[in-house]
């Protein structure tokens, strides 16, 4: 659109007068066009021979713009464009199916070739630069922002950043807002949904062209709560084709250039009416003279005080601006700080907001993802669908949900996202984005780097079992050496405690978990070595199942090795009975308990302090673990032993 800035006047206040202005206002709008129209004839050169048209020629237009096209009561399509089309289609001869459809969807067809022509569409730069080729201006439209009466101070498109503004999806006046600095916008499918809108006080503030505006503002009996605020600028009604379509272009100009002047401004005057003659009757000018007078004292009062209460709501409305401007530039500083995408959307997953403090890195310039579908953009078809997905969960639930995508990002190829999906209403979300590739990267080389790790530590423990083994197979041969029956007995406890230790490494080594160990099937395994090293037949083992790390699973290996031990050697003489060994977890405790039912211990013997190998090696590992050690006998004797493990302390 080739907005021209003009500043504007707020309406005239009686229904009359609005209605006049409506009719007057388009009226001239008309009238220049038609004067345009006319023009044609010495402005462009006219074909000698009429290009080939389709038949029927498929023609699209905005369905809710009075006059020029809108529904009546029963639905059908009339209007001014409907009466133009008609005329052209007499003088030419040709077939034309008019369709009213709202503009977005007017857009759409018309970009996906489904009709021919689009009418009522400003000429911008963009749709040029897509393709648009136009005709000549058939009638001027001024495009106001309207803002609500209990507003004030809001002069130009400035005052307006902070505020949320109502505007017709697709609308060629969302990028002169955007380009003003305005973002805060609301998208309607329909002119007559702002109104509706604001009928409701939705919004307060909303740009409307003026037509089909004071239209609705009178039908909806609003026409006194609402006022020009300023003129975002003026435009002009066109029709349009696809580029590589200039011969159609040329033969519509032609068709409307054919017409008599005289039949376009009939159909003119059929929908904007003629001007009512005003003839001076001076009898009421002197019966209203006398009641004027009266008033005008009464008036200069009134006017005193509203314009006390103007000034007081002025100042009012100017410290609420300075809050909402202070808030804005938190939000701004809030985003511009943080490395995330914000993005507004609707139902059907199109932009309606757009913030970020890299726009570089967007895979579009900002302005072109608002009000447009994620689709239309060129997104991958799975990736819209899988967000739609979860925006439709995050409404549902009324919960944020994770949405993690990949994106071809032009300057730096292909990034992996993770989305925050926040419903807001039940017919938007906000999508906060993420780029995450390089956490992703840096994972990826931990979880690399962790896994050989754990294959070196697995190295470890197999090769502190392999040279535990070597120095138990030394013993072993040194003990070959040994005659005195009673220092062999001493290397094989000796070649015990470093099975017991080994064994630990053993478990470790073949455990999918390096940090423990399940203490059961360790005690249980290192229990049949010792009855299978003595012969001794009568031992059984039971147990609950526990994690312990290394340091609680030797320092009990060895303690268990001990008493297991001490039982077999000497509880019987003849070296038949039986050996209850149990694992037993009691609330945050695991209790290690050897019973036999031998003979017990001689009464000059007690194990907390007798200074014996065996026993010395399990006190001193009871205190390390910090556990209790206590002995009950006869008859036999019982050894337990509990502590507080790492797993229950948590």
């Amino acid at each position: 659109m080739n907005f021209t800035r003009l500043r504007g006047a707020a309406p005239r206040r009686g229904p009359h007068i609005l209605v006049a202005a409506f009719f007057s206002l388009v009226a001239m709008g008309l009238l220049a066009g038609s004067v345009a129209h006319a023009a044609t004839g010495g402005g462009h050169s006219v074909p000698q021979k009429a290009a080939k048209a389709p038949s029927p020629l498929r023609v699209a237009c905005d369905d809710n713009y009075p006059p020029y096209a809108f529904r009546g009561a029963n639905g059908e399509l009339k209007g001014i464009v409907v009466d133009h089309w008609a005329a052209w289609s007499a003088a030419m001869g040709i077939r034309v199916e008019l369709e009213g459809l709202p503009w977005a969807e007017a857009i759409n067809a018309f970009e996906s070739g489904r009709v021919d022509v689009l009418d009522t569409v400003f000429e911008t730069e963009d749709r040029i630069r897509h393709g648009y080729r136009f005709t000549s201006a058939y009638a001027d439209i001024r495009v106001p922002v309207f803002i609500h009466k209990s507003l004030s101070g809001i002069a130009d498109a400035r005052e307006l950043r902070g505020l949320k503004v109502g505007v017709k999806d697709s609308d060629a006046a969302i990028q002169e807002l955007v380009r003003r600095g305005v973002t805060e916008l609301a998208l309607y499918p329909s002119y007559e949904a702002i109104i509706d809108a604001a009928a409701r006080l939705d919004i307060r503030v909303f740009c409307v062209d003026a037509p089909p505006a004071l239209f609705f503002l009178y039908r909806r009996g609003i026409d006194r709560d609402f006022r020009v605020a300023f003129e975002l600028g003026k435009g002009a009604f066109h029709r349009a084709v696809r580029s590589g379509d200039e011969e159609l272009l040329a033969l519509i100009e032609h068709g409307f250039a054919s017409l008599p002047r005289g039949r376009l401004e009939a159909i003119d005057r059929t929908w904007l009416g003629t001007e009512l003659a005003r003839g001076i009757d001076l009898r009421i000018i002197a019966l209203s003279g006398g009641g004027a007078l009266a008033l005008l004292g009464l008036l200069a009062f009134v006017a005193w005080t509203l314009r006390r209460q103007v000034r007081a709501a002025t100042m009012r409305l100017r410290e609420e601006l300075a809050h909402l401007a202070e808030s804005e530039a938190k939000t701004k500083a809030f985003i511009a700080a943080l490395p995330d995408f914000f993005f507004t959307l609707d139902r059907e997953g199109r932009y309606l907001e757009v913030h970020t403090a890299q726009p570089e890195l967007l895979a579009l310039p900002p302005e072109r993802f608002l009000g447009r579908r994620m689709d239309e953009l060129g997104m991958p078809e799975p990736l819209v669908q899988g967000f739609l997905d979860k925006a439709k969960e995050a409404r549902e639930s009324g919960r944020m949900a994770f949405y993690e995508y990949d994106l071809n990002i032009p300057i730096l190829g292909t990034r992996h996202f993770e989305g925050r999906i926040v419903p807001l209403g039940a017919d938007r979300v906000v999508l906060v984005a993420r780029d995450i590739t390089e956490s992703r990267l840096q994972e990826a080389r931990l979880k690399a780097s962790l896994a050989e790790k754990e294959v070196l530590l697995k190295e470890v423990h197999h090769r502190v079992k392999n040279n535990l083994q070597v120095i138990s197979s030394l013993i072993q041969l040194q003990s070959y050496a040994l005659r005195d029956e009673h220092d062999r007995e001493l290397v094989r406890e000796t070649q015990a405690r470093i099975r017991a230790m080994a064994n630990v490494h053993e478990l470790l080594y073949r455990s999918p978990d390096l940090a423990s160990i399940e203490a059961a099937a360790y005690l249980h395994a290192m229990a049949e070595e010792l009855a299978l090293g003595y012969g001794f037949t009568g031992l059984s083992f039971s147990g609950d199942t526990a994690s312990l790390s290394i340091d609680e699973a030797v320092p009990l290996g060895l303690i268990a090795n001990e008493l297991i031990l001490n039982a077999i050697k000497y509880a019987y003489d003849a070296g038949d009975g039986s050996i209850e060994v149990t694992l037993t977890r009691e609330e945050a405790e695991l209790v290690l308990r050897v019973r036999d039912e031998g003979k017990g211990l001689p009464p000059q013997i007690d194990p907390l302090r007798c200074d014996s190998m065996g026993f010395t090696i399990v006190r001193n590992l009871s205190a390390q673990l910090g556990g209790r050690l206590s002995y009950r006998g006869p008859p036999g004797l019982c050894a337990e032993f509990r502590f507080t493990y790492m797993a229950a302390r948590g």
